[in-house]
């Protein structure tokens, strides 16, 4: 029975901390971080991935850039805002970025190599920015946590009323209901998360090992011939037998 609790404490570990394919870096690839980058003690073309929350984006004929605030990431490689951010850094990307969907306050990692520090200006401030041309990416869902207070109830609390003994210790016992308030936090998830990669830059390969296309990626297009409806021939009209008057059977007679 241990064994199997252990077994099933793995695999769960494993499912939360796994990584999105758009952030997989190649195997045997030794990934630099951020304070290495900002000390210069790291050489250009070096793989990285890095991530944080969206400061600006802008789109130019190059491309896009966008700016990030740094975060530690996660296990998981999502940025962990609840540590200390020690910088910002931007994110070169072949193509466009939709500022509409990447929004600033949006909790994004980027998986790329290394280039040249950028100077730019924050509010009348020079500042050098460490860059990273981006290879994939993953825009992370909206995770809102909300405290939550509730009344909860407990009908028949003790049975009866007057004094009474409870494990050698008297206690008086009512009537009453017994009202409590619970305190917890909540988590509300907007399911928006989105990965992509870059314009030129290759896809996983979906093909199998014969050069036939996985059935998840194609769907089939087929019209749905419906047979003809028969009509029923319709039913005979039985004749309803003749009421015979009194009269004429009199007459008859």
């Amino acid at each position: 029975m241990k064994k199997i609790i252990v077994l099933t404490s793995i695999l769960l570990l494993g499912a939360c901390s796994s990584i999105p394919d758009t952030l997989q870096a190649p195997e045997n690839a030794r990934l630099v971080n951020y304070q290495d980058v900002v000390t210069q003690n790291v050489s250009e073309n070096a793989q990285a991935r890095w991530g944080g929350v969206i400061a600006n984006v802008k789109n130019n004929a190059d491309g896009s850039v966008i700016e990030i605030v740094h975060y530690p990431l996660r296990a998981s490689g999502r940025p962990n805002l609840r540590a200390e951010s020690i910088g910002r850094f931007k994110a070169f990307v072949d193509g466009f970025i939709d500022p509409l969907v990447f929004k600033q306050e949006r909790v994004v990692s980027v998986l790329g190599t290394v280039g040249e520090p950028v100077s730019d200006i924050i509010q009348e401030q020079p500042y050098v920015y460490p860059s990273i041309q981006v290879s994939g990416y993953h825009l992370w869902e909206d995770v809102q946590e909300v405290d939550v207070q509730t009344i909860s109830v407990m009908p028949f609390y003790r049975f009866g009323h007057g004094f009474g003994f409870d494990s050698g210790f008297p206690y008086f016992r009512s009537r009453h209901y017994l009202n409590y308030l619970e305190n917890r936090r909540i988590r509300i998830r907007s399911n928006n998360n989105q990965s992509g990669q870059p314009s030129g830059v290759p896809t996983k390969n979906t093909t199998g090992s014969d050069g036939a296309q996985s059935t998840s990626s194609t769907t089939s297009h087929t019209r749905q011939v419906l047979p003809e409806r028969t009509v029923p021939p319709p039913r005979p009209q039985l004749e309803r037998p003749r009421q015979v008057d009194e009269r004429d059977r009199v007459r008859n007679k």
